[in-house]
């Protein structure tokens, strides 16, 4: 059946429910957490198989160029604001748990937009953007009721979190019902936020807009100090793969696609589907490497989680509805978009400035997106950048070169063959729905080709000695479109473009507030209350912030007279000051900055 004939069976199909065109969809929001570039199929794994997933990734849009942050609390921070992690102060390593640090109480987040728009709002699973004052908590954020833990990872059987911080230990209990801890509660988490986001479609009335984010554990490491924890049946599932650890951590994607089928079926259910968009993404890469390390695998993209390579901030992601085309979307689209562009599609705008990018027409109709550039990623106390203007990525300061190499590939040995992929697709839950419900046609021919299309590994070299790794005096330039695997440095072929990408990251980085040292608080000890973690300062408590130089750890590559020169213009914006810097800065500059952008 063709896209319009299915378009045209679900208009009619919705006149004969509620009587006119349903003007504001239904949102699913799904958030994987640590999901490694190869721990799905529909991307070209061979050894992790995501049926479910796959099928919505064939019959929607698969965001081939989604950027999302190199860790859990600046990604979850971008989302949910629309801005980037460094304009407040949460970019880099994610908050601990005994951290008096969140989402400033000023900032106003996607569910509040949606609740104006007369959307009921629901989180289930892990927050991780503040939780030492009762303000920075979900409920006081947007979101009608909450369920979930409150930190960055949980155990996921005892729903215990373990703290480790320099020497000291503290403990406790991690789940909440809104701002009651759950103590009787069983099971492993995975299947207990399924059950609950399951619960909420089937009891939702279908006439009133509905957002429901679930953001799961995994397949983040446990939080309980047991690093991979899965249902038996989900590794019996994944027999055929060599490397225990890789077998156990392949459960819990596994028990990640079943939930995806469970989330797709309830739709059908209560009649839902045929008015719902769907998105599906990580928070960011997966840490391959480490004393934390989950074995997911990024390859053949460089990087693990915490780097600004693009096995980090390079997302699996892609949203489906019937109201949206099948294609690969290979157009930029990062993390800060979704809050202007789910705004837009569920009728509202954004009217103050953020640095996201509507991009709904993007989606529906293939206009071109108006993104032009992306903070990447930011750790001030690290000392290192990731940009990207047009197709062009630059990494500026010390980076360790023991997480900036090609990992995950050897974990990916099978001992037998796996189960028939053709047979997985056909008989999944989410390839019933679409075939039974919609009429779509489930076709693993043309599943298969959309994987090789997608499919990256190909392109993979082997890591050579003279591979770049960004110091304090020389960082990194690629084209990465052409180059996504960041094999090639154009930092000494292109002195021009490096001269004008620090200027630009430069002036950004004087814009950034900056992500102070953590620092545990004592009194956040679980002990303290039951061995509960739970907020500990009241709201109005000042925090003391200490002194912290934001200088960034790289040369600024222009003469402080050319950027005297600069800032002296009378001009407003950055790109007409460098406009005016390139007319006065010789023919070379311009026919370098013409070819790559067009100017």
């Amino acid at each position: 059946m063709s896209k319009l004939i299915k378009l045209l069976s679900l208009f009619i199909f919705l006149n004969e429910i509620y009587g006119e065109e349903v003007s504001k969809p239904h949102i699913i929001f799904i958030l994987f957490d640590d999901l490694g570039w190869n721990d799905v199929s529909f991307l070209g794994s061979h050894d992790i198989r995501t049926p479910n997933i796959d099928t919505l990734a064939s019959d929607g849009i698969v965001l081939n160029q989604y950027y999302t942050d190199a860790f859990g609390t600046p990604s979850r921070s971008a989302l949910l604001t629309g801005k980037y992690p460094m304009r407040l102060g949460v970019q880099g390593i994610s908050i601990s748990a005994s951290e008096d640090l969140g989402i400033p109480e000023s900032e106003r987040l996607l569910p509040s937009y949606l609740r104006e728009l007369d959307y009921e709002t629901y989180l289930i699973g892990k927050w991780n953007v503040g939780k030492s004052r009762q303000h920075y908590l979900p409920i006081h954020r947007g979101f009608n009721t909450f369920y979930g833990f409150l930190d960055g990872s949980i155990d996921y059987f005892t729903h215990d979190l373990i703290e480790k911080w320099n020497g000291a230990t503290a403990f406790g209990l991690n789940l909440y019902n809104n701002t009651q801890p759950v103590e009787d509660q069983s099971g492993h988490v995975t299947e207990i936020f399924t059950d609950k986001a399951v619960e909420i479609i089937r009891n939702h009335d279908r006439t009133v807009p509905l957002y429901l984010q679930l953001s799961h554990a995994a397949p983040h490491t446990g939080g309980g100090l047991v690093n991979l924890q899965t249902p038996a049946d989900t590794i019996a599932a994944n027999s055929h793969i060599a490397h225990s650890a890789r077998r156990t951590y392949a459960g819990m994607v596994t028990g990640l696609d079943k939930s995806v089928g469970s989330i797709v079926a309830a739709l059908s259910e209560n009649e839902m589907l045929q008015s719902t968009i769907i998105v599906i993404v990580s928070d960011n890469g997966a840490l391959t490497t480490g004393a934390l390390q989950n074995f997911g695998s990024n390859f053949p993209l460089r990087g693990v989680k915490g780097t600004p390579w693009e096995g980090a901030i390079r997302s699996p992601a892609l949203v489906w509805s019937p109201i949206l085309p099948t294609k690969i979307m290979n157009e930029v689209f990062h993390v800060t978009d979704w809050l202007p562009t789910l705004v837009h599609a569920a009728g509202g705008a954004i009217k103050k400035p953020i640095d996201g990018v509507n991009q709904w027409l993007s989606l529906k109709d293939g206009k071109k997106s108006k993104r032009k550039e992306i903070v990447l990623a930011v750790d001030n106390l690290s000392g290192w950048v990731a940009f990207r203007e047009g197709d062009l990525k630059i990494i500026l300061g010390k980076v360790d070169e023991e997480t900036s190499g090609y990992y995950g590939k050897e974990l990916q040995a099978l001992r037998k063959d796996p189960p028939s992929y053709e047979d997985m697709l056909l008989d999944c839950k989410v390839s019933n729905v679409l075939r039974d419900k919609l009429g779509v046609s489930i076709e693993p021919e043309s599943i298969t080709a959309k994987r090789k299309e997608l499919n990256l590994s190909g392109l993979h070299v082997l890591q050579s000695a003279d591979i770049c790794i960004p110091t304090k005096e020389k960082g990194c330039l690629f084209n990465i479109s052409a180059d996504p695997l960041e094999a090639h440095d154009l930092w000494n072929k292109l002195p021009d473009i490096v001269h004008y990408l620090t200027l630009r990251v430069r002036v950004l980085w004087s814009e950034m507030k900056p992500r102070y040292e953590p620092k545990r608080d004592p009194r956040a000890d679980p002990s303290l209350r039951n061995y509960t973690w739970a907020p500990w300062i009241e709201n109005d408590e000042i925090s003391i912030e200490p002194e912290n130089k934001t200088y960034p750890a790289f040369p600024l590559h222009l003469s402080q007279k050319e950027l005297q020169y600069i800032f002296k213009l009378n001009v407003g914006t950055f790109s007409e000051k460098l406009c005016k810097l390139i007319k006065n800065m010789g023919d070379s500059f311009t026919k370098t900055l013409s070819s790559l952008f067009n100017y």
